[in-house]
């Protein structure tokens, strides 16, 4: 039998477009023949006797990308064994990066640590918290790492995932045993007469007439209406089938309010009548599909505002016009990307004037996927214009050595559709 640290979830999930880093992370976290120095470190952070042998064996997954790294956290899921956490690369071309591919894996698993890997400054802490919000479950990791801070980091956020997991699991349990002790547990008779009533807890009971008093009948404890299906089923039961259910409202002075009755036969042949009240969870039940619907809805909104924000206007055969507007995030990017590509291949365009005019501001990977947009048109025989570029959008293509050769600009939507014109 396994003991308590052997049957902790220690699988890491590494996401990085380097060979390299997968094999030191591999070695770092892996068996060690030399563990002396790392040992010391595990065992002021957690004690000596909570590790076997003073190190924990880790479970390490390689995906090279963020699309590989999301289809490896799904199958992990699906298959009941979750990763703890991820080290995930900040940089990962041509894919998305690791702020993109974190947000589309906590969308999937909420409970997963991580810790993102970089060796630049593209995005500060502030950029980051910008797009995954302020979060407990994410730390930085600097390149080129210490090996000593790769194995702490993995010891301590393996940890507080399994300890998250206990306090979710106890806190399930807890409502579980609240959700099993019923309001009342009633002995009947064949002919509907109360022989024994147990309340579990102080609740108002929905009563037709009066208070409950032993030898009365269904009738005096529940609606008329409710008491004659639940003697229909205490006779289906005494007969032998098997357990019966009812959902029912309150009476008329518990407007909004829902109850069952669970009819089954105990140890000696009788029926009990098990009476619960259900409205709060028929309630939250209510709300979450609400809350589901709602998603959809505006999930279908952002779809159908994605397809229109983004069109191939046409200028005439050979120049089309790509405007741009609000935030570019990555899947914006993407689909600018999927679009004029198609536009172009099923077109005869020579020429295309991608406009910014509309776009405030631009961080590094979106500067990044603009450029890569760029690059796919000008590798299928098409002139790329840049239109409408404010100043800090070019001053940030500049500054992080993006490759612009090739690639012509022009300060206003209008001049760059006479330089194209011009090109006839």
């Amino acid at each position: 039998m396994l003991d308590a640290a052997e049957q902790k979830n220690r699988r890491i999930l590494v996401i990085d477009d380097s060979e390299d880093i997968h094999k030191d992370f591999h070695k770092v976290l892996g068996r060690r023949t030399d563990t002396a120095e790392l040992d010391e470190v595990e065992a002021s952070l957690f004690g000596a006797s909570s590790l076997p042998d003073g190190q924990p064996v880790f479970e390490v997954t390689s995906s090279y990308q963020g699309e590989q790294g999301l289809a490896a956290i799904r199958k992990a899921l699906a298959d009941g064994a979750p990763y703890a956490m991820a080290f995930v690369d900040l940089r990962m071309p041509p894919g998305w990066d690791g702020v993109e591919t974190l947000s589309r894996i906590w969308e999937e698993d909420r409970a997963l640590q991580a810790v993102i890997c970089s060796a630049y400054s593209d995005y500060s802490w502030g950029d980051i918290t910008a797009r995954l919000g302020q979060t407990h479950r994410l730390l930085i990791l600097k390149k080129p790492a210490d090996p000593i801070e790769v194995r702490q980091m993995a010891c301590a956020l393996t940890e507080k995932w399994n300890f998250e997991r206990a306090l979710v699991r106890s806190e399930a349990d807890n409502r579980l045993l609240l959700e099993a002790l019923p309001d009342a547990l009633l002995r009947v008779d064949k002919d509907g007469i109360c022989l024994d009533f147990k309340p579990s807890r102080e609740v108002q009971l929905p009563r037709a007439s009066g208070p409950f008093s032993p030898g009365c009948h269904l009738r005096d404890v529940l609606p008329e209406v409710v008491a004659r299906q639940v003697m229909d089923s205490v006779a289906r039961t005494l007969r032998g089938d098997t357990a019966q259910l009812l959902e029912y409202q309150g009476s008329a002075g518990e407007e909004g309010s829902t109850h069952e009755a669970r009819i089954v036969r105990n140890g000696s042949g009788e029926a009990m009548v098990i009476l619960r009240d259900v409205t709060e969870r028929r309630r939250t039940e209510a709300e979450a599909e609400q809350r589901r619907a709602l998603e959809e809805i505006v999930r279908a909104q952002a779809n159908a505002l994605l397809a229109l924000s983004m069109p191939l206007i046409p200028i005439s055969d050979e120049i089309v016009v790509v405007p741009l507007i609000g935030d570019l995030n990555a899947e914006r990017m993407k689909h600018v990307q999927k679009t004029l590509v198609q536009g172009i291949a099923k077109s005869r365009v020579q020429v295309v004037l991608l406009d910014l005019t509309g776009v405030p501001s631009l961080d590094a990977a979106s500067a990044d996927a603009i450029v890569r947009t760029v690059q796919a048109a000008r590798l299928l025989g098409v002139k790329v214009v840049l239109t409408g570029i404010r100043s800090e959008v070019a001053h940030l293509l500049v500054s992080q050595g993006r490759d612009l050769s090739g690639i012509v600009t022009r300060r206003t939507l209008e001049s760059g559709i006479a330089f194209a014109m011009g090109r006839r």
